[in-house]
């Protein structure tokens, strides 16, 4: 029993060993970014995001990111990410990016809605391990709200359905 006990604790030990030699599955992206308004009401958005990803292979990676993005109205985006290297990685390697699910909104009488934001950059190996991204790109983000009319004849309220979109400019991080 103490010899199958000392074998597996060989075997691990050696797994571990070549598991550390791999490069990093988990990376994160965070960026703060704006725009140039593309919609009506026309309202620049400020933008901060996080993601993680799990590297698939060293020129492709999936993963989810949240953040905050503020037009007329404060929207939290959750979304499910993917990111293509489109060469090799080198010192400044190109990529594409695109990002699709829902935004929810906190304020009261807002609904959230639908998200997408397609991305192209470049990525810069600035630091030994942490990479500096630029890109452009397209966001739109949907949302509902309830809005009221009053005058001294009548009082109503309606839904309005907006859809901000705009061309996204964005630098930040990768970990």
């Amino acid at each position: 029993m103490k010899k199958i006990i000392l074998l597996l604790s060989i075997m691990l030990t050696g797994i571990m060993t070549v598991n550390a030699q791999e490069e990093c599955k988990i990376s994160f992206s965070g960026y703060l970014g704006t725009g140039l308004a593309m919609s009506t009401p026309e309202h620049t958005p400020i933008t901060i995001h996080a993601i993680g990803y799990y590297n698939i292979s060293n020129r492709f990676s999936a993963g989810v990111g949240t953040g905050i993005s503020v037009y007329e109205k404060t929207l939290i985006p959750l979304y499910a990410d993917v990111k293509y290297k489109l060469s090799s990685p080198r010192k400044f390697t190109p990529y594409a990016e695109c990002g699709c699910g829902y935004s929810f909104a906190p304020q009261k009488n807002t609904n959230g809605g639908f998200y997408f934001s397609p991305t192209i950059g470049v990525e810069w190996s600035a630091f030994k391990k942490n990479k500096v991204l630029f890109a452009i790109g397209y966001e739109l983000q949907e949302f509902d709200r309830l809005k009221q009319f009053e005058n001294q004849y009548s009082k109503t309220e309606y839904q309005e359905s907006l859809s901000h979109g705009s061309i996204a400019l964005k630098v930040g991080m990768t970990f």
